[in-house]
């Protein structure tokens, strides 16, 4: 069976599924700035969104495909026709639904509302091209009322020839990807001096979930696969990212 090594031995992870002739349209990005003040029963949340638009998507099927999917997951919406601004306007409609709209919750003694608070939800995001890859990365985070803020970061890569997102499986095989998984495992337990998995366990992280992950990042150096609170671990350990570069993936494939 043919092996992918041979993507990975170049200075760039070049997965276009495909070989083109005629180079594809770069994108251009503006950015759209929106930021709204919410008020309600006793709280307000400011809303901050900085978004990575592709100004000259239109008339370049691929560049549009790419634009409608951040769109989507940027502001969160499934099923959604429009622009970014209208898309905006309607994530901040579903936002004052949800937490302006005073809670009302039947107890047996009243009614119990939502308390006073000040919160904040800020989504930002940034787009850059590899080779022949677009890479977009949104980062959240926000605090709308418990215990503390949540904050996430996600990548998604797009192949600039036809706009699809690439997923694991474009990158690596089966095998490769199992490979993979155990490299990651180590050097997170190297990173934290961990012994075994219940030294892992020991220290907040859930073992059983420390694997390659769909959120990964692809640069001109290699790939960094990007864990948010609670995917791997509990929510002090925070963010965690762990890198390859093609050396490294070169030389894990290799010796196996």
């Amino acid at each position: 069976m043919k092996t992918r090594r041979s993507y990975l031995a170049a200075a760039l992870l070049v997965l276009t599924l495909g070989a083109c002739t005629k180079r594809p349209a770069q994108p251009v990005f503006t950015t759209l700035a929106v930021d709204s003040l919410l008020c309600g029963e006793g709280f307000s949340c400011r809303i901050e969104y900085r978004f990575a638009s592709i100004a000259n998507a239109q008339g370049h099927p691929a560049l549009e495909a790419v634009e409608e999917s951040n769109i989507a997951y940027f502001f969160e919406l499934e099923a959604f026709s429009g622009s970014a601004s209208e898309a905006a306007d309607t994530a901040i409609t579903q936002i004052v639904k949800e937490f302006v709209a005073p809670v009302n919750t039947a107890v047996s003694d009243g009614v119990f509302e939502r308390p006073g608070w000040e919160g904040e939800i800020s989504v930002e995001s940034e787009g850059r091209v590899v080779d022949s890859l677009l890479c977009y990365t949104i980062t959240r985070s926000s605090y709308t009322g418990g215990a503390h803020g949540m904050y996430s970061t996600e990548h998604h890569t797009y192949s600039l020839a036809d706009g699809f997102e690439l997923s694991l499986a474009d990158l690596f095989d089966a095998r490769q990807i199992e490979f993979l998984d155990r490299a990651i495992r180590g050097k997170i337990a190297m990173k934290y001096d961990a012994a075994d998995d219940k030294e892992l366990s020991d220290l907040g992280f859930f073992p059983e979930y420390i694997r390659a992950t769909e959120n990964f990042l692809v640069t001109p150096e290699g790939i960094t696969f990007s864990y948010d609170p609670y995917d791997i671990g509990c929510y002090a350990l925070g963010s965690i990212e762990v890198t390859f570069s093609f050396p490294e993936l070169e030389e894990l494939f290799s010796a196996r």
